[in-house]
């Protein structure tokens, strides 16, 4: 016979929740690295794939924070940056320059799509334009609910949510006219002759500042922050040597902070010795105690910052036009009293070393504090989501969440997950410098070593049997596969006839005893000779046609694998493909409804799906071990991961209706949609319905392949 059943492989798939610069960079690094079939969703809520906020701005003058030839995304190249640059139009660029960051934007989207373009055939990218808010996880994978109501499954999710807005301070957090710095309309309406206040002093403050001068804004600009202090600039200086490690470094904040300043003393620019800690201040900050480490955060983290985080020299020349004419001013201190009133808000600062009071009128106040790390103070729903289910640790400094050295998620109890990671800026209370470039290339490129390794796709073995010869014709004709549907009126059944057109090679799924001769009659009328009847599982409602069609056709009886049935020509397992010239049919693990239950998926487009997935409903779990989690995991984990256009073929329907969709059912499954696996077991173990009228003769019969001894007796 020309048939075969061969080695079937199933995609891994893994979901990408935020397609910022982080998400984007984990996207490329799979794209570039795999080498099985896999599946990347990458969920963004932005049109703007790539560019996050610091890279979507609209203004020229906002600049990298560092040089070109240190900006590669790809850690092993470091001038993949700097050649992009010159290929593609920017050829007045050095290593030395700092690009503006709506052009590292196009880079960052640019390299996606090289990706995506040399990834192999079956490594393929979907961009979701969506918002995911809330996730479950089960033992082998991860649901996701998006805002449009949409449910995506993966084998492993990665939360590239990069920062989250600040925080408004508490004077000015009841205040209506208060903008956020990244918000569109932060800078929009001003009045040339306006005053503004910002709150913060930090890189924030100074993109800020940046896009008022480039909009020629005249007015006043007050910044304030706690301690009053600005970003410094960059400037070319000599490598110093490395007089730091983890083993004779400091334990204690203090005397990092005396070993710095002993060496500041020594150098010839204060900037050479910062430069010398960066490659080991992630284990600096490990090899503290948290004691400490709240005491460098309390004392020193301001300090560290505009010394770490410098701006480019051309920023730093517009800031100090600004403040040599007196259109910028800068405090150090507090937020006392914030009133509003008709000509504005009216704005009382308690100055930090003279302790008098500042009093400012303006128009605005725009919110310049920063990213905000604190996730227990976060309204987002899927951060509500994760921590509701204990997912999450917030780290115990309040600055992001507790992770394990490979990015993977520590939840509430102490354990590592297995599927769910992150990368950037969550990761800052465990690595500290977690936000630039240089650390999140490099957790990216890691993370993506991690996951591939991780989520290699399963390979079913396959069984070899004599009759099983592979056709010599198929890959040469791939000839159109004949598809009917056929129903048994009485026991609401579905029969599914399956065929090469060609070669007339046929296959029945589910054939009803009573309606041997119908099946037959089509077989004849079409031209086809049957080879197998094939079953979805040990049938309660109806006995099987097998028997009599093997006695009358000399095809072939098949079960799934571990079926209480006797008398079959041979078992079929989970992920195995019996091939039938230019018919596949993927046999796919679907118990609930039945221990051994199968679905079918048939050339990758039909479904068969059995009485494990009804028509906007689903098989029963109170009988023949039964089981409504073992059910609800085949089908979301499983079913509900095939495209969404995959046609749905049910074993019964009540109503008429003869054919969905994966996405209709994910949709509008009442059984399923919005529902949790705990609110589904409830509901399945609550049906009450009544047992089969056939039950007792259809059970026995079925687990011997329809056999019927006595089949006069029975039809009378």
């Amino acid at each position: 016979m020309n048939n075969i059943l061969k080695l079937s492989v199933s995609p891994a798939s893994i979901a990408i929740i935020g397609g910022g610069f982080s998400g984007s960079l984990v996207a490329a690094n799979l794209l570039r690295n795999a080498t099985t079939s896999i599946s990347i969703k990458l969920i963004e809520r932005s049109a703007e794939i790539g560019r996050g906020v610091a890279y979507g701005t609209k203004f020229d003058g906002h600049l990298l924070n560092v040089p070109a030839g240190k900006m590669s995304a790809f850690p092993d190249e470091p001038d993949h940056f700097l050649h992009w640059l010159h290929s593609n139009g920017y050829q007045h660029m050095t290593a030395a320059t700092f690009a503006p960051r709506k052009v590292y934007g196009d880079y960052i989207q640019a390299i996606l799509r090289e990706a995506e373009a040399n990834a192999p055939a079956d490594v393929r990218l979907e961009r979701i334009l969506d918002e995911a808010i809330a996730i479950e996880t089960t033992s082998r994978s991860t649901k996701l609910y998006l805002s449009s109501g949409r449910c995506l499954y993966a084998q492993k999710a990665v939360l590239a949510l990069g920062n989250f807005p600040a925080s408004l301070p508490a004077p000015i957090a009841t205040l209506d006219n208060v903008k956020d710095a990244w918000s569109h309309d932060a800078i929009a309406d001003l009045q040339p002759d306006d005053s503004i206040l910002l709150v913060g002093t930090g890189l924030t403050m100074v993109d800020a500042v940046v896009a008022l001068h480039q909009q020629s804004f005249t007015g006043k600009i007050h910044a304030v922050s706690r301690h009053g202090l600005m970003p410094q600039c960059h400037k070319q200086v000599n490598s110093y040597t490395a007089f730091i490690n983890v083993e004779n470094a400091p334990k204690t904040a203090l005397e990092l902070l005396r070993l710095v300043r002993q060496e500041l003393t020594r150098a010839e620019d204060w900037r050479a010795v910062i430069d010398a800690i960066r490659p080991v201040t992630q284990q600096l900050w490990q090899a503290m105690p948290v004691k400490e480490q709240k005491r460098f955060s309390r004392h020193v983290k301001a300090y560290w910052e505009v010394h770490r985080h410098r701006i480019a020299e051309d920023i730093a020349d517009i800031l100090d036009g600004l403040m040599a004419s007196g259109q910028l001013k800068h405090y150090g201190g507090r937020i006392q009293t914030c009133t509003e009133s008709e000509n504005g808000i009216d704005v009382v600062i308690r100055e930090r070393e003279t302790q008098k009071d500042i009093v400012l009128q303006v128009k605005r106040i725009i919110n310049c504090t920063g990213a905000n790390c604190d996730y227990r103070r976060f309204q987002h729903p899927l951060i509500a989501s994760l921590q509701e289910q204990r997912l999450i640790r917030i780290h115990a400094l309040s600055m992001g969440i507790d992770t394990a050295t490979n990015g993977a998620l520590i939840d509430a109890n102490g354990n590592v997950s297995t599927m769910l990671y992150t990368l950037g800026t969550p990761r800052k209370g465990n690595l500290w410098e977690t936000t630039a470039v240089p650390e999140i290339r490099v957790q990216a490129a890691s993370l993506a070593q991690e996951l591939l390794k991780s989520v290699t796709p399963t390979t079913y073995a396959a069984v070899n049997r004599d009759y099983f010869i592979s056709s010599p014709s198929f890959a040469l004709q791939q000839p159109t596969m004949l598809f009917r549907q056929l129903f048994d009126k009485e026991s609401s059944t579905y029969t599914y006839l399956i065929a090469d057109s060609q070669t007339g090679a046929a296959i029945l799924v589910d054939p009803v005893w009573e309606q041997v001769e119908r099946d037959l009659q089509v077989l004849q009328e079409l031209g086809l000779t049957l080879k197998y009847c094939l079953e979805t599982h040990i049938h309660a409602d109806h006995i099987t046609g097998t028997d009599r069609l093997r006695s009358l056709t000399g095809c072939l009886g098949t079960v799934p694998e571990n079926a209480a049935a006797t008398y079959a020509d041979f078992y079929i397992g989970d992920g195995q493909t019996l091939q039938l010239d230019s018919v596949q049919i993927q046999a796919i693990a679907t118990p609930g409804h039945t221990d051994s239950h199968m679905a079918y998926l048939v050339n990758g487009t039909h479904l068969l799906t059995g009485d494990a997935l009804f028509i906007r409903g689903c098989g029963r779990t109170d009988f023949q071990n039964g089981n409504p989690g073992a059910l609800y995991d085949a089908v979301t984990q499983k079913l509900f991961t095939l495209p969404e256009e995959t046609l749905v073929y049910p074993g019964h329907d009540y109503q008429g209706r003869t054919v969905s969709t994966i996405g209709e059912e994910k949709r509008w499954n009442p059984r399923f949609a919005g529902r949790s696996r705990s609110q589904f077991i409830e509901l399945m173990n609550n049906l009450d319905l009544p047992k089969p009228k056939k039950m007792l003769e259809a059970v026995p019969a079925n687990q011997q392949c329809g056999r019927v001894l006595l089949a006069l007796d029975y039809q009378i």
